[in-house]
Order: C-alpha cells, then structure tokens, then sequence
C-alpha cells in the first residue's frame, strides 16, 4: 500500500507534462502553435518550403540539414541559421530566438525552459515559473502605474481642453484691452507733442537772454581755459625745441643707438602731425559761438596738446633711461636737463599737469532752464524756496512742481509701458494657444512647468514648451523647444543652445514616458553636445477603458512580422 500511495505524485507530475507537451506536440520542435498548421504533410507526406522555393520530405523537418532557402525547414536545429525558434517557456511568455543560436552551448535568457540546448552539451534548467513570477509581479506593478497614471491623464485632458477655450476668450479680451490701451497712448503721445512744442517755442524766444546769462557765467572759466591752453603751447614748444636742437646737434659719431631711435620717433610724430593739421575740421567762419562752444572748442586745444605732449614726453623719457652716459653728447645732455625740469610738473600716466585739477562747469541745460520758466511767473522765486526748505529738512513743506511736458512724458511713458505689457501679453496668450500639446490637449497642463535632475556639479533643468539649460557656476542654454519628434507625443527636441566648443549648437531630446509624477529620471549625453533627458509624467500614460488583454502569456510576433498590437509605452 505505501508503495502505491508513493506512485500517485509521479503520476500526476507525469500528466501534467504530458497536459503541458500536447498544446505543442502537433507542431515540429521550434514552431509556434499559431504557425503549426504551415508545418503538415501532404497526402504524400511531402511539404512544401515556405517561400516555395522546394518541397521536401515532412520526415526531412529538423533532420538538421538544410534544406529550403529561407530555412523553414529547420525550426528547432541551428542547420540553416536563418529562422526563428519558438521557445514556449510554460509559466512564462514564450519568445523567440534566432536558429542560429539552438544548441550553442549557451543557456540563452529568452528560453528561460532550457529548450534550445538539447544536444547534451550543456543543461539548462527550466526556471520559467520563477522567471514568470517576478515578470508577473513587475506586470502589476506596472500595471498599477498605468491605472493611477490613467486616472491622473484623464485630468489632464479635461485641463487641456478648458485650457484651450479659457486661451481663445482671453486672446480676444486681451485685443480688446489692447484697443483702448493703444488709443490712450496715442492721446497721450499728442499732448506730449503738443507740451515739446509749447516748450521748444518758449526755448527760441529766451534764446538771446538766456545765452547772455551763461556767456557772463563762464566767462571766469574760459578765461582760466585759455590760460590753461596757452600754458600748454609754452611746454609743447621748450619740449619740441628741446628734440629739434638734439636732432640738429647730436654727435652722429656716437652711434649712439638710443638717441638714434629717440630722434626717428621725433620725425615719425612730425609726419603724423603734419598730416593731422593738413586735413582740418572745417569751421564755419560766419557762426558765432555760444559760450558753451567756446569753452569745449578751448578744451579740445588743451586736450589735443597735452597729447602731443605726452608723446614727447614718452620719447624723452626713453632716451633718458637708456642713452651712454660716457659719450658725454652736449646735445643729448641739455635734452635731458629739459626733461628733468619737466618731469616733476607732469603726471604721465594720465597726459596731465600736476597742479591742473579739472574745472568745475556749472550746470547749462537749457531744458531745465525752460522748464522753470514753462512753471509760471514764479518758478524761479518756487525753485529758491525748494532749495531753502530741503538744506533744513523742511522739504515737505514746499513741495515739487513738475511742467506741462514732465507730466505729459510721464502720463505717456506709463500708456506705452502698458501698451508694450499687453501687447506681451497677447503674444504670450498666442504662442500657447499655436502650441501642439499632443492627443487630447493632454500636454496642455505642462506648459512652462519646469523640472530639474542633478547630477554630480550639473543641475539639468527643462521648462516644457519653454528653454532648457545646465546649470553649475552659470547658467548653460541647451536650447529651446523646436517640435515634436515622430508622431506619438513621446519625444520633445530642444535646439539652439550654446555652440560647443570644436562642435555642434546644444540640444536636447526629452523622451517621455508613463509615470504617476511629472519628474526626470535620467540624463545622458549620447553624442557630443546632444543630450537625452528621460522624463516621466501622467501625459505619456495610456487611458485605460477596461477592454485591455488579460492573457498573462500572449504569443510574441516573430522577428519581421508586423504586430496586431500597438504598445504605447
């Protein structure tokens, strides 16, 4: 009786594989159940080549020689090389490997049943049921992101198409605003041209008084201007004469080769001179200058001439520093003493004299003269109280008066920044509503949110629809969204970014896919410069209607067959 009982389990274990062979047994080794009608015989007992290309004997299947052109006529033998063998994996998903690598000794991962290597060459154990479990389990888990993340893109595709709507009645709001926006500005711009007319008019008629007044207010200070330009002209001079004469009188025998380059510099600032004075400004003969003219005309001659003085000055300087003192040149020498007596009158960092410290010229803008007459009769007497009341902290209590154009600028600097806003604003409102935002508007809800992956020193960020960038010390552009890349809404390209060194302009493609948050879970750098963001978000989901498959072991499509199936993930 016991040993009967011990018999049962191997009973069983043997039924069940036999239960488990008979789904395949009709079909040769290698060959899928849906491909088991192609592989019958004839009432010969003949079979033809699946390409037609021969017939054969049904019995010469996987006799391990090949026989037809395309290989079909060894499915489960590596004869041919150039078929598919169906590994059924029970407890698992069946797959397919190339012929070529049945009995190749290698355990391959796809037949996790061991059933490519028969030969004895190796064993391959059958871990199909703990391959089938963990692949079932990750199936779930997936499966359970996929549910959550439909939940989540429903929403968003109800958002996008409000999005869409709300976009379209603001545009036309905003064109409206924009409207009366425009037709305030240009209001204001009339009377703002209108107060810059009124004050140019008032401008013309004080001109002859108001130039009396400066030309009496600078007078002191042209005065001392020309004094400083003629002083000038005295140094330039002793400095030219100084060269002129170690030109003239230098002892050629010397050779002394520091006076000889310190002469040829001379001659070279004559020519450059000369040449300078032979092409004039033109000046008018019959205008008469104002008083401000005469001042900045005296001002350029003084500046012109501390120039040249300081190209002199340069010149004496080297020779000082470098000629033979033993050939004791009488020449050389009174150049020298010209030039210490000089020096300590002239500072040669800055071409200017010691004891010049810059005039102070007061204030001439005839605008803010106009405007204190453009207040009333009493704006000088106003402006005098102002002044009074803020020395002793009493500023409050006179307070500012503005002119007819102040308030006009102002009233129209505000119209046009609000124009500029809105009109921003509309350009802004229609870019999102062009935008693409893939099936459904789902992409919509996206729109400008940024996300960011760090790595090591890097900071990688992406703003959808918007710019990308890398950021470290400083911020590096990787580009700005450019399109959509194929037809399924899963890859955004980014281009235009900051030129590579030695390379190309920086882009970014961001691959998306489905995920309960919106987050980037990698970044690599496949070629110089082109980046690949990994991102996944709720939009790149599926929606689920509860007619999906729930068959755990679908047979896979051989390698070159188009599936019936389309995975959007």
């Amino acid at each position: 009786m016991k040993t009967r009982f011990l018999a049962i389990p191997l009973l069983i274990t043997i039924a069940l594989s036999l239960v488990e062979t008979t789904a395949v047994s009709d079909a040769p080794r290698g060959v899928a159940p849906s491909k088991a009608k192609a592989y019958s015989a004839d009432k010969d007992g003949n079979w033809k080549c699946l390409d037609g290309s021969k017939t054969i004997k049904f019995a010469a299947i996987n006799d391990d020689y090949c026989d037809c052109l395309d290989g079909s006529d060894e499915p489960g033998t590596s004869a041919c090389g150039k078929g598919y063998y169906y590994c059924a994996n029970a407890g698992h998903r069946a797959a397919y490997i190339k012929t070529s690598r049945v009995n190749d000794g290698v355990c391959d991962p796809e037949c996790c049943d061991g059933s490519d290597e028969t030969d004895g060459q190796i064993h391959c154990p059958n871990i199909c049921k703990q391959v089938g479990a963990e692949a079932r389990k990750e199936r779930e888990r997936v499966r359970a992101i996929e549910k959550e993340g439909s939940k989540l893109l429903q929403k968003y595709i109800n958002h996008g198409k409000n999005a869409k709507k709300e976009l379209g009645a603001k545009v036309n709001k905003l064109k409206t605003e924009a409207l009366t926006i425009k037709q305030k500005a240009e209001t204001c711009k009339d009377a703002l041209d209108k107060a810059d007319a009124a004050l140019q008019e008032q401008l013309e008629s004080t001109k002859a008084e108001r130039e009396a007044a400066r030309k009496i207010q600078l007078e002191p200070i042209i005065e001392q201007q020309y004094a400083r330009l003629s002083h000038a002209k005295r140094v330039r001079d002793r400095l030219r004469n100084a060269l002129e004469h170690l030109k003239a009188n230098s002892n050629k025998n010397y050779h002394d080769l520091v006076v000889k380059s310190t002469i040829a510099g001379y001659d070279e600032h004559v020519e450059e001179l000369a040449k300078y004075n032979a092409d004039p400004r033109p000046v008018d003969p019959s205008k008469v200058l104002t008083a401000d003219e005469t001042m900045l005309a005296a001002m350029d001659k003084t500046y012109d001439l501390r120039k040249e003085i300081g190209g002199l000055y340069v010149l004496l300087k080297g020779m000082k520093e470098g000629y033979n003192t033993d050939n004791n040149d009488e020449a050389v020498l009174k150049a020298v003493a010209a030039f210490d007596e000089f020096t300590p009158k002239w500072q040669g960092d800055q071409n200017e004299f010691v004891d010049e410290t810059p005039l102070e010229i007061p204030p001439g803008d005839k605008e803010t003269e106009a405007q204190q007459q453009d207040r009333g009769a009493f704006g000088s007497i106003i402006k005098r109280l102002q002044k009074g009341a803020r020395t002793i902290g009493l500023g409050f209590l006179v307070p500012e008066t503005r002119s007819v154009k102040e308030v006009a600028q102002d009233a129209y600097n505000k119209a046009s920044a609000e124009e500029r806003r809105i009109e921003n604003e509309i350009q802004d409102v229609e870019r999102k509503l062009a935008m693409d935002y893939g099936k459904d508007e789902r992409f919509a809800q996206l729109v400008d949110q940024c996300f960011e992956f760090k790595e090591f020193e890097y900071t990688y960020s992406v703003c959808l629809f918007g710019k990308a960038y890398q950021k470290s010390n400083s911020d590096t552009s990787l580009g700005t969204f450019s399109e959509w890349v194929g037809d399924n809404y899963d890859t955004q390209l980014y281009t235009g970014g900051v030129k590579c060194w030695n390379g190309p302009d920086r882009s970014v493609k961001v691959v998306m896919s489905c995920g309960t948050k919106n987050e980037i879970i990698a970044v690599s750098e496949p070629n110089k410069c082109e980046y690949l963001f990994k991102l996944r978000t709720p939009a790149a989901c599926r929606l689920f209607d509860g007619s999906e498959s729930t068959d755990e072991n679908p047979e896979p499509t051989m390698p070159g067959e188009i599936s019936k199936k389309h995975d959007e993930l």
